[in-house]
């Protein structure tokens, strides 16, 4: 390596030496809870990382004049005193999913209406539902752990662990999961990338060997770039032709609670039939039963079509168990306003009105 290569890892060794001493600070009740408001501060973050690059710099030029070959056995034992940390930390967030520690929901969050749940609990909750899938990843977190130990097997452990932390990472930041633990994965996955660029000299050459014995001006060359890119437009139109099979979004999608509710020439309360009408943009159409009435009936699935020209809504219902023919609603619509439907129409050859309210 030159002699800025030399000084580019130093300055990262010097980075990650920090964050492993941040990272420590956790064992501390009171330094935690201090590393988590610090989290929550984006001023401060901003101060933390400020100070962390520059120090890290300072440190790094003056060890740099000193020992610009980088044979200072100090160099081995802080990438060492890396690579257990990270073994450390990683592995007791795998020893938390085996030993169900993480991923478990308390009871009034799984009671909770799924469109209601926050990151955080859609996670847990999402994650939590397989033990199975659970396991695979804490003793993937485990084994590469257990070859990030080894020189010999220490980029092996790099190559397993950094798609499941760059993964962490994306869930942490998209699902708001706490600032402090995606902290913690990201500064897991940054020092991951500093070990595996330990070996970015082995790395080059294996990646980039590879030498096209194929010409620009040859036939072969541009057929086969252009298979390349057929592939590609393929996997793109056979999508975008699913998707413009769907319905169109309307202004019907959405859920609607039944206000009103009139069938054959009869007033029903609105809760004694159906309690809600659910018009999904791709997954057809719901007709949910209350379930304080009807606690063992299943909840009336089927498709529906939409002419907006002619205000018609149709409605199809499969058969039930053991019956030949399913239900169906020919319907005339009426908004009343933006979140007021008005329907009207026959039921299986029955009048039916309703007054439907949107909630969503």
């Amino acid at each position: 390596m030159n002699q800025r290569s030399n000084f580019i890892y130093t300055v990262l060794e010097v980075v990650c030496t920090l964050l492993v001493i941040f990272g420590l600070g956790q064992f501390f009740n009171s330094v935690s809870r201090w590393q988590f408001g610090l989290m929550n501060d984006w001023s401060a973050i901003a101060l933390y990382c400020g100070s962390v690059i520059v120090i890290s710099i300072v440190v790094a030029i003056l060890w740099h004049r000193k020992d610009p070959d980088r044979i200072n056995p100090a160099h081995r034992w802080l990438e060492t005193f890396i690579a257990f940390y990270l073994v450390y930390m990683i592995c007791g967030y795998a020893f938390a999913k085996i030993l169900k520690t993480q991923f478990q929901a308390p009871n009034y969050v799984l009671d909770t209406p799924i469109g209601e749940l926050g990151g955080f609990w859609l996670t847990w909750t999402y994650f939590g539902f397989s033990e199975t899938f659970a396991y695979i990843l804490g003793w993937t977190q485990i084994v590469g752990s257990i070859f990030l130990l080894f020189r010999k097997t220490r980029l092996l452990g790099t190559f397993i662990l950094i798609p499941v932390m760059i993964n962490i990472c994306l869930i942490d930041h998209f699902y708001s999961i706490s600032p402090l633990a995606y902290y913690n994965a990201l500064h897991y996955t940054f020092m991951l990338f500093f070990i595996l660029s330990l070996d970015a000299s082995k790395l080059i050459p294996v990646f980039f060997a590879f030498e096209d014995t194929l010409k620009y001006s040859n036939w072969k060359f541009w057929t086969l770039n252009a298979i390349r890119v057929l592939i590609v437009v393929f996997a793109f139109v056979k999508i975008y032709s699913l998707r413009e099979s769907f319905q169109p979004k309307t202004k019907i999608n959405g859920v609607w609670r039944v206000n009103k509710l009139n069938m054959a020439g009869r007033e029903h309360h609105p809760d004694s039939v159906w309690s809600k009408i659910y018009f999904e943009w791709r997954y057809g159409c719901v007709l949910k039963f209350d379930r304080g009435n009807f606690k063992k009936m299943e909840d009336q699935h089927g498709d529906y079509s939409l002419n907006e020209e002619n205000s018609q809504l149709r409605i199809n219902l499969p058969p039930a168990l053991g019956e030949q023919k399913g239900d169906s609603l020919l319907l005339h619509y009426y908004y009343a306003s933006d979140s007021a439907l008005q329907l009207a129409g026959l039921y299986n050859k029955d009048s039916i009105k309703m007054d439907l309210i949107k909630l969503k």
